[in-house]
Protein backbone atom coordinates (compact mmCIF):
# COMPACT_ATOMS: atom_id res chain seq x y z
CA UNK A 1 0.00 0.00 0.00
CA UNK A 2 1.24 3.42 -0.71
CA UNK A 3 2.32 5.72 2.10
CA UNK A 4 -0.32 7.97 3.34
CA UNK A 5 1.02 11.51 1.62
CA UNK A 6 1.26 9.81 -1.90
CA UNK A 7 -2.39 8.46 -1.75
CA UNK A 8 -3.14 12.56 -0.48
CA UNK A 9 -1.23 13.30 -3.30
CA UNK A 10 -3.00 10.89 -5.67
CA UNK A 11 -6.49 12.62 -4.38
CA UNK A 12 -5.51 16.12 -4.51
CA UNK A 13 -4.41 15.24 -8.00
CA UNK A 14 -7.89 13.37 -8.57
CA UNK A 15 -9.84 16.75 -7.70
CA UNK A 16 -8.05 18.75 -10.68
CA UNK A 17 -9.93 16.03 -13.26
CA UNK A 18 -6.83 14.91 -15.03
CA UNK A 19 -6.15 12.90 -18.43
CA UNK A 20 -2.53 14.61 -19.54
CA UNK A 21 -0.54 15.24 -16.45
CA UNK A 22 3.57 16.81 -17.19
CA UNK A 23 6.02 16.69 -13.99
CA UNK A 24 8.54 19.30 -14.60
CA UNK A 25 11.71 19.82 -12.40
CA UNK A 26 11.90 22.90 -10.60
CA UNK A 27 15.51 23.26 -11.98
CA UNK A 28 17.85 20.83 -13.90
CA UNK A 29 18.31 17.58 -12.09
CA UNK A 30 15.31 17.23 -9.70
CA UNK A 31 13.89 13.75 -9.73
CA UNK A 32 10.80 13.64 -12.13
CA UNK A 33 11.18 10.56 -12.57
CA UNK A 34 10.64 9.45 -8.59
CA UNK A 35 7.79 11.66 -8.77
CA UNK A 36 5.96 10.38 -11.29
CA UNK A 37 6.44 6.86 -10.43
CA UNK A 38 5.09 8.05 -7.25
CA UNK A 39 2.29 9.38 -8.55
CA UNK A 40 1.96 6.12 -10.88
CA UNK A 41 2.18 3.68 -7.39
CA UNK A 42 -0.08 6.03 -5.82
CA UNK A 43 -2.75 5.79 -8.20
CA UNK A 44 -2.49 2.28 -8.82
CA UNK A 45 -4.87 0.27 -5.82
CA UNK A 46 -7.25 3.39 -7.04
CA UNK A 47 -6.89 3.32 -10.74
CA UNK A 48 -6.98 -0.83 -11.38
CA UNK A 49 -9.51 -0.52 -14.47
CA UNK A 50 -7.74 2.58 -16.01
CA UNK A 51 -4.33 2.22 -18.00
CA UNK A 52 -1.77 4.90 -17.06
CA UNK A 53 0.55 5.29 -19.25
CA UNK A 54 4.10 6.71 -18.34
CA UNK A 55 5.99 8.87 -20.87
CA UNK A 56 9.62 9.62 -20.46
CA UNK A 57 9.94 12.96 -22.60
CA UNK A 58 13.35 14.11 -21.25
CA UNK A 59 16.23 14.66 -23.94
CA UNK A 60 13.17 15.71 -26.49
CA UNK A 61 14.28 17.46 -30.09
CA UNK A 62 12.58 20.74 -30.86
CA UNK A 63 11.13 19.43 -33.65
CA UNK A 64 10.21 15.89 -31.92
CA UNK A 65 7.76 17.63 -29.39
CA UNK A 66 4.49 18.41 -31.41
CA UNK A 67 4.20 15.00 -32.78
CA UNK A 68 4.93 13.65 -29.25
CA UNK A 69 1.98 16.13 -28.25
CA UNK A 70 -0.02 14.24 -31.01
CA UNK A 71 0.49 10.96 -29.96
CA UNK A 72 0.04 11.61 -26.21
CA UNK A 73 -3.58 13.45 -26.98
CA UNK A 74 -4.02 10.08 -28.99
CA UNK A 75 -3.81 8.32 -25.70
CA UNK A 76 -6.05 9.84 -24.04
CA UNK A 77 -8.68 10.26 -26.70
CA UNK A 78 -8.73 6.23 -26.23
CA UNK A 79 -9.41 6.82 -22.54
CA UNK A 80 -5.57 6.25 -21.60
CA UNK A 81 -4.24 8.33 -18.91
CA UNK A 82 -0.89 9.84 -19.45
CA UNK A 83 2.01 11.48 -16.80
CA UNK A 84 4.66 12.89 -18.76
CA UNK A 85 8.27 13.49 -17.53
CA UNK A 86 10.19 16.43 -19.53
CA UNK A 87 13.67 18.00 -18.57
CA UNK A 88 13.83 21.54 -17.17
CA UNK A 89 12.26 24.29 -19.16
CA UNK A 90 15.14 26.52 -17.65
CA UNK A 91 17.85 24.04 -19.86
CA UNK A 92 15.34 22.29 -22.67
CA UNK A 93 12.90 25.15 -23.57
CA UNK A 94 11.89 22.56 -26.25
CA UNK A 95 9.63 20.35 -23.26
CA UNK A 96 7.51 23.70 -23.41
CA UNK A 97 5.06 22.38 -25.32
CA UNK A 98 4.24 18.81 -23.55
CA UNK A 99 3.68 21.12 -20.37
CA UNK A 100 1.24 23.14 -22.30
CA UNK A 101 -0.76 21.07 -23.49
CA UNK A 102 -1.57 19.02 -20.21
CA UNK A 103 -4.17 19.13 -18.14
CA UNK A 104 -2.00 20.05 -15.31
CA UNK A 105 1.33 20.61 -14.50
CA UNK A 106 3.59 18.78 -11.54
CA UNK A 107 6.22 20.85 -9.92
CA UNK A 108 8.90 18.26 -8.67
CA UNK A 109 11.42 20.54 -6.14
CA UNK A 110 14.55 19.43 -4.43
CA UNK A 111 14.62 20.55 -0.90
CA UNK A 112 18.23 22.68 -0.10
CA UNK A 113 19.03 22.43 -4.57
CA UNK A 114 15.82 24.22 -5.78
CA UNK A 115 16.17 27.86 -5.85
CA UNK A 116 13.40 30.28 -5.77
CA UNK A 117 14.32 32.18 -9.33
CA UNK A 118 14.44 28.76 -10.72
CA UNK A 119 11.16 27.91 -9.66
CA UNK A 120 9.47 30.73 -10.24
CA UNK A 121 11.32 31.14 -13.60
CA UNK A 122 9.90 27.72 -14.49
CA UNK A 123 6.39 28.76 -12.96
CA UNK A 124 6.38 31.92 -15.26
CA UNK A 125 7.51 30.00 -18.64
CA UNK A 126 4.55 27.09 -18.27
CA UNK A 127 2.26 29.55 -16.81
CA UNK A 128 1.16 29.66 -12.99
CA UNK A 129 -2.38 29.01 -13.51
CA UNK A 130 -1.17 25.22 -15.04
CA UNK A 131 0.16 24.00 -12.15
CA UNK A 132 -1.90 21.55 -10.16
CA UNK A 133 0.51 21.25 -7.17
CA UNK A 134 4.01 20.35 -6.42
CA UNK A 135 6.05 17.80 -5.04
CA UNK A 136 9.31 17.82 -2.96
CA UNK A 137 12.29 15.55 -2.47
CA UNK A 138 15.29 15.63 0.10
CA UNK A 139 18.38 16.22 -0.85
CA UNK A 140 20.74 13.63 -1.64
CA UNK A 141 23.51 13.96 0.43
CA UNK A 142 26.96 13.58 -0.76
CA UNK A 143 28.32 9.93 -2.03
CA UNK A 144 29.45 8.15 1.75
CA UNK A 145 27.12 9.80 3.90
CA UNK A 146 24.14 8.53 5.20
CA UNK A 147 20.70 10.59 6.37
CA UNK A 148 21.19 11.18 10.15
CA UNK A 149 18.20 8.73 10.94
CA UNK A 150 20.22 6.02 9.50
CA UNK A 151 23.40 6.54 11.41
CA UNK A 152 24.54 4.10 13.96
CA UNK A 153 24.79 5.46 17.50
CA UNK A 154 27.98 4.73 19.49
CA UNK A 155 26.88 2.88 22.99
Amino acid sequence: MPAPALQRLWFALERRGWAYLTVVPAHPGAPALEAATAILEAGAPYAATQKIHLEDATGIAPAEAPRRVLELRERVSRGERVVVIIDSVLTRPASLPLALAADGVLLCVTLGETDFGSANKTMEFIGADRFVGSVTFPQLKKKGWLPSFRKKKKP
